[in-house]
């Protein structure tokens, strides 16, 4: 059913964690029907993560080990996975940014960026050198429009008059797949354009951005293992989008929009996956 590898996570020496990132990345690729996901994570988080997500496979770090050692461990991780997810709550120390560069040099699998990885990138954009055309093929970002802003070299405003131009013209340069969050999220892959429509204003709270790149990276990792053979990595982005803000609307139906949280979504993605294709895994 698919390997994914998440590199995500992080902690702070002085107190402050982001494994809540991880956790809701990793368990809504569980819920989207990964086989296997490998959690890329600080050691801290471990006891968190564990019991959050059992079915979890850890490979573990720490911030005082050298950044040579902890990149060779992921690049193995990298190597032996179906996709990879990089960013959600990664932080930008000094190591997080080695490891950004780590896996984007040994990736040769399908690749969701996000977060505080797209953050990484937008202050030193030789990053993306690191992508040859064939990977870049296989490449998505998933930008809320403050990322989006500092890759484009942009105001907010500026993405926000235009999110469709504005994910069309940079998937176009760089020759990825571009979801722009926004109220109807726009995704392009520079010639293709997709609007979504489900989802809802409860879904702008924390957490939610890392159901959806969980629940994409899974499409991403499943691919080639559940007929989707004839499907591009444009058309799983899409289809993560909806099932992402089909979850959404159904916990909005139940809780009303004010109390829509990223643990009620997530508990209605095997809904949101049910309504639309049944119990047929393979479809």
């Amino acid at each position: 059913m698919g390997r994914l590898l998440v590199l995500c996570g992080s902690y702070d020496p002085k107190g402050a964690s982001m494994c809540g990132a991880a956790y809701f990345c990793a368990a809504a690729a569980y819920r989207t029907g990964a086989g296997i996901v490998e959690i890329f994570t600080p050691r801290e988080n471990y006891s968190s993560l564990a019991s959050l997500v059992p079915e979890a496979v850890f490979s573990l770090y720490g911030y005082e080990e050298a950044a040579e050692d902890v990149g060779k461990r992921l690049t193995e991780a990298v190597l032996r996975s179906d996709a990879v997810v990089i960013g959600c709550g990664l932080g930008k120390s000094s190591l997080s940014k080695s490891l950004v560069k780590a896996a984007l040099s040994a990736v040769t699998c399908p690749i969701l960026i996000d977060a505080d990885a797209l953050n990484i990138i937008s202050e030193d954009e030789d990053i993306w050198s690191l992508l040859d055309e064939k990977q870049r093929a296989h490449t998505v970002i998933t930008p809320h429009p403050g990322e989006m802003s500092r890759l484009c070299k942009a105001t907010v405003a500026e993405i926000l008059s235009d999110t469709s131009k504005c994910a069309g013209n940079f998937a176009q340069k760089h020759g990825i797949v571009c979801l722009l969050k926004d109220h109807h999220t726009a995704i392009s892959d520079g010639e293709r354009l997709y609007l979504n429509q489900s989802g809802n204003a409860g879904m702008a709270s924390a957490g939610m951005g890392d159901l959806l790149a969980g629940i994409i990276g899974a499409l991403l990792a499943r691919g080639p293992k559940a007929n989707f053979e004839n499907s591009s990595i444009f058309e799983c982005v899409t289809a993560g989008a909806y099932l992402h803000g089909l979850a959404g609307d159904l916990a909005a139906e139940k809780y009303g929009e004010y109390s829509v949280t990223a643990s009620v979504v997530l508990s209605e993605i095997s809904t949101a996956i049910k309504l639309n294709f049944g119990n047929n895994t393979q479809n």
